[in-house]
This record gives C-alpha cells, sequence and structure tokens, in this order.
C-alpha cells in the first residue's frame, strides 16, 4: 500500500491544486483537491491490464470550465431544491437558482467549486482527508459548514466517508459526482453496460426535474432494475419519466438501511464489476444524458451523452421542503455522516 500527495496545477485564480496517489495491489486511485475529486481509478481487467474507469480531465482549468461536476464532491445540498428555497424552523431560506430557477448542487460556490486541503489520515496507510470550510451564508446556506472527506481503500473498494459540522441549523447531503464507464473512460457509450439497483422504486419529479413528493413502484416500468438489465434496453421507451429526463435522471429509493449494498454496474468489453454500497437512504441514476463537454477529456478523449453513468448516493433530493422525506437537517449538536463504497471485482463468466 502507498499513498503520495504531490503538485498538480494550479486553478485560473492562482490556487495551488494538489495530487493524492493511494495505490495497493488491486486498486490505484488518483484524488484532486480541486471539488475532492476523483480523477482516476485503475483497475485490472480481464487481461490483467489497468483501466482507467472514470472520466476526467487533464487539467485543473478544464475541470473549472465545464458543468458537469466531473468526479466532484458535491454539497452543501446535492441534486436540487425546488424554487431555490425552503423552510427552516421558523423562516424560508433562499439560496442560488442556477438551473431553472433552482438550486442544482447547492448553486455557484458550492464544494464542487472549492480548493480542499489534504493530508494523509493520521494512524493510516492507505487513507487521505481532504477538508474545506464554507462560510455562513454562502450562496443563502445557513451556518458555517467544516466538510471533512476520507478517501481510504479497503481491499478492492475505494470507500467514501463524509462528516460534516455546523454552528447553526442548516440542510446538508453530500455525493460524489464521478462518471463511471467499466469499458475504459474513452471507449464510448455506456449503453451496453448491465446493471441492477436494489430498489422497489424511485422519486416522481416534475419537468424540472423536482421530486413531487410520490415514491413510484419499478415493477412493471422501464425503470425496473431490480433483475440485472442492459442500460440501453428501456432508455427509449415511451415513458414519461423517462423522455421527462432524456434517459435515466432519477433517485431511487435504497432498500433497507445502514451500510448496505445498492447496485451492480458491469462492463461488457472489459469484465470489470463495480458495486455501489452507501448508508444513505437515495441513489441518483444518472446516465449522462447532458453530458456535452466544452474540453477534451483526458488523453484527449471526446465524451458525449450516455458514454458514462453517475451512482450519486444521496438524501432525497429537494428534501427540505418534503416533511415526509428523510430528515436532511444538520444541526450543530449532530454532525453530519454518511459512507458510500465503489468496490470492484471481475464479474463471473
Amino acid at each position: 500500500m502507498s499513498v503520495s500527495i504531490t503538485e498538480f496545477g494550479k486553478t485560473t485564480s492562482g490556487a495551488p491544486v494538489q495530487l493524492a496517489v493511494l495505490k495497493n495491489e488491486q486498486l490505484e486511485v488518483h484524488l484532486l483537491t480541486y471539488a475532492a475529486l476523483i480523477h482516476k481509478i485503475l483497475v485490472p481487467d480481464r487481461k490483467g491490464n489497468a483501466v482507467d474507469v472514470v472520466l476526467g480531465y487533464d487539467t485543473v482549468a478544464d475541470y473549472e470550465l465545464n458543468t458537469d461536476s466531473m468526479g466532484a464532491a458535491v454539497g452543501r445540498f446535492a441534486n436540487r431544491i425546488g424554487g431555490a428555497q425552503f423552510p427552516l424552523y421558523e423562516e424560508i431560506v433562499h439560496v442560488t437558482p442556477n438551473e431553472n430557477g433552482n438550486c442544482l448542487h447547492s448553486g455557484l460556490h458550492g464544494f464542487s467549486h472549492t480548493v480542499f486541503d489534504v493530508e494523509v489520515t493520521p494512524g493510516e496507510s492507505d487513507s487521505v482527508t481532504m477538508t474545506a470550510h464554507s462560510p455562513d451564508g454562502t450562496d443563502g446556506f445557513p451556518g458555517n459548514l467544516d466538510l471533512e472527506i476520507q478517501y481510504k481503500l479497503v481491499n478492492r473498494g475505494l470507500m467514501i466517508r463524509y462528516t460534516a459540522t455546523t454552528d447553526a441549523p442548516t440542510v446538508c447531503s453530500m455525493t460524489n459526482h464521478s462518471y463511471f464507464n467499466m469499458n475504459g473512460h474513452a471507449s464510448g457509450t455506456a449503453l451496453g453496460h448491465r446493471i441492477s439497483v436494489d430498489a422497489d422504486a424511485y422519486l416522481e419529479t416534475d419537468d424540472a426535474s423536482i421530486p413531487t413528493g410520490r415514491k413510484i413502484p419499478v415493477a412493471g416500468t422501464p425503470m425496473d432494475f431490480t433483475e440485472e438489465k442492459t442500460l440501453g434496453l428501456d432508455i427509449e421507451a415511451d415513458y414519461t419519466a423517462l423522455k421527462q429526463a432524456s434517459g435515466y435522471d432519477h433517485c431511487y429509493i435504497i432498500r433497507e438501511s445502514g451500510l448496505r449494498h445498492a447496485a451492480w454496474f458491469t462492463g461488457p468489453q472489459t469484465g470489470i464489476r463495480m458495486e455501489v454500497l452507501t448508508t444513505l437512504p437515495g441513489m441518483h441514476l444518472y446516465s449522462a444524458n447532458y453530458l456535452e463537454p466544452v474540453t477534451a477529456g483526458k488523453e484527449g478523449a471526446h465524451y458525449q451523452k450516455r458514454d458514462a453513468v453517475c451512482f450519486e448516493t444521496e438524501e432525497f433530493p429537494d428534501a427540505p421542503n418534503h416533511p415526509d422525506f428523510p430528515d436532511a437537517t444538520l444541526l450543530p449538536d449532530t454532525p453530519y455522516s454518511s459512507t458510500t463504497i465503489y468496490r470492484f471485482d471481475l464479474a463471473p463468466q
């Protein structure tokens, strides 16, 4: 096992960005302190060749220029807040609208635009911890919020552990926004991948992708991944949810609670399979329907829509506006904590 931290480059404003590399016999993971993002995950395929299974860019400037949150740690509140406002005790909190009058991924100054500090996790040989501070009032969110993200190799898996504290009541939901393709980041469409999701229902949304509050059973619909199927099998089906979002872009309600299995994702060419595990109640399945980078990807790759899939473990979108959703309020005496693991192996033949 090894951990190294080196200089990677600078943001357009001149802030230095570091590269942290975690490596063991099964995995090699590259992380940047810009957005605490996952830059590379190298996994051996059936032939023993190392395959980079996450999309990304070669420079910090490219990550800044593109608006796809590629690989980033997203928060304070991941996904959407309808109408860019929500009730918090006796007040209505107004946050920055940045998508059709709604707040997406925390507005303009969320953690996906922040340079983190990084250190080798004390007492660990296979882990780094990144930290950042979000001042009170950032994009309208109340409370000074301090975030800590631990990235740790666990055999064939990358564990991501989020911890956040605040000095005033606020809301919090963190996710990772990596775009995965098990055939390799530059291999083209992901529609031939096999996928299963451990969820009996998903959250219905309106035309602006804001949850209506209804939980829709997947049985008998193109949204059903309870049995493994090819991603592209039903993606063009004549079904309202798919037409509204131009594909899959929905929060699935993961069965049970605690750290548990959420999804499988398998690349047909390499045989590489990823398992997603999480402690969070939901997982947003996004088939990269709107992926249109304005720059080339890593190694000059040309990424297009549906070339990858995001598995964004999360609190429910718009949770602050839905009292019947799991509570996403963060209080000074109750730290936020969640864990997600992306674990890799070779699918059975």
